[in-house]
């Protein structure tokens, strides 16, 4: 099947296997791409030399991975599960990152709170462009499914098998008892979001790798059908096909033993209240990146004084989001948005900690994302620690 969430689940027994198969494949992928990669500078300095012209993109590599963010959406419009898909074809190699619904993300047009409740209060490209900002990784797009649609998927493919490691207890009846054995879709469902009493989120997120890894596996020959076949309640932004197509790759990885299964690296947040949230933990978060996701970061996305925070200078909803989508593209790091101390600004301000040539370099590059002038760049010495530049947006500003 496939390698298991790093903390150690029920599927560790099949790790050590796994890691030796996939050694041998990535030596003899290293040398190849080492080939390569002599090649592609040898063509490099050729074009250089006859004046051709390669950009950095096209002479460092060309993105391949795609990713997918997977949400089951509960009764009450939130999502109860959530995993990040993974798939590049070129190097057949697949990842899933598990994200607990308790992470606290700042979702766009909502504000700071539990990444699962971004769904039920906002779109669900929200929630995609609340991931990508928590992780710092493009997020292709999204496929949403209310909790029947995801046991209808299971049951159109005539169940899954899986390891359940508990009793499982619908309130105080046992629905399911440890041990491997098919689970229909109803009881998959209810496995995959089962959290006993004292358990850890982990345990959640363990089972719920194995129903996705289930899925996977008992996967069609024609997934796109399957999934264009599950009717409203499943909602794939990139269409059916592609989404099926991401799913295939998936499984091809599981069947080769090139799919890794992790859970998004989080620390608890001591709140005192009897509700649990994370916080992401930022260094394994940028560690787990490099490894499975380091193709899907976009350029820039590391430069250091690229955070920007957008204050809401008019009031007008959702013009964070309007903001946000001209500066990921540019490059920069968003961290969030929110409404101004006060309202009614006019003019548009783009402002920097301090006049050093640097900061206003800065300053310029975000005026010019947004359709600016260099005179909108302002200094101001109360920028906190969030951020390296804070837009505050005027009544003038046009999307």
């Amino acid at each position: 099947m496939s390698v298991p969430v790093a903390t150690g689940s029920r599927l560790g027994r099949r790790a050590d296997l796994r890691r030796r198969r996939r050694q041998q494949r990535r030596r003899a992928v290293g040398a190849a791409l080492a080939v390569l990669l002599v090649l592609a500078v040898v063509v490099t300095v050729v074009l250089v030399q006859r004046g051709g012209t390669v950009s950095r993109r096209e002479a460092v590599s060309v993105r391949t991975q795609q990713t997918l963010l997977l949400q089951v959406r509960g009764s009450d419009g939130s999502a109860v599960a959530t995993a990040l898909l993974a798939h590049d074809p070129a190097a057949r190699s697949g990842a899933v990152v598990l994200v607990p619904p308790q992470v606290i993300a700042a979702i766009p047009g909502v504000g700071t709170v539990p990444f699962g409740k971004g769904l039920q209060t906002a779109p669900a490209a929200s929630s995609r462009n609340a991931l990508s900002d928590l992780l710092g990784v493009t997020v292709d797009g999204g496929w949403v499914l209310d909790t029947a649609t995801l046991a209808r998927l299971v049951d159109a493919e005539g169940g899954i098998s899986a390891d359940v490691d508990a009793t499982v207890l619908s309130g105080r009846v046992v629905v399911l008892q440890p041990g491997k054995q098919q689970l229909d879709g109803q009881r998959a469902l209810l496995y995959a979001t089962y959290l006993a009493p004292k358990e850890t989120e982990q345990a959640r997120l363990s089972r719920l790798q194995d129903v996705l890894d289930g899925v996977l596996v008992a996967l069609p020959k024609d997934p796109a059908a399957l999934v264009g076949s599950l009717g409203g309640g499943s909602q794939p932004s990139l269409g059916a096909g592609p989404t099926g197509a991401l799913l295939a790759g998936l499984a091809a990885d599981d069947k080769g033993s090139e799919l890794q299964y992790r859970s998004l690296p989080v620390v608890p947040i001591t709140s005192g209240s009897d509700e649990t949230t994370f916080r992401v933990d930022a260094a394994a978060t940028a560690s787990l990146v490099d490894e499975l996701l380091a193709q899907s970061v976009p350029p820039g996305a590391r430069t250091a004084g690229n955070r920007v925070l957008v204050l809401n200078g008019v009031g007008t909803p959702g013009l964070g989001e309007k903001v946000r989508a001209r500066l990921v593209p540019a490059g920069f790091v968003f961290v969030g948005a929110r409404n101004a101390e006060h309202l009614g600004y006019a003019q548009t301000q783009v402002l920097v900690p301090d006049g050093t040539t640097a900061s206003i370099a800065v300053g310029t590059r975000v005026a010019t994302a947004l359709g600016l002038t260099a005179d909108s760049v302002r200094t101001s010495a109360s920028l906190g620690s969030i951020s390296d530049v804070v837009v505050l947006v005027g009544g003038d500003f046009r999307p």
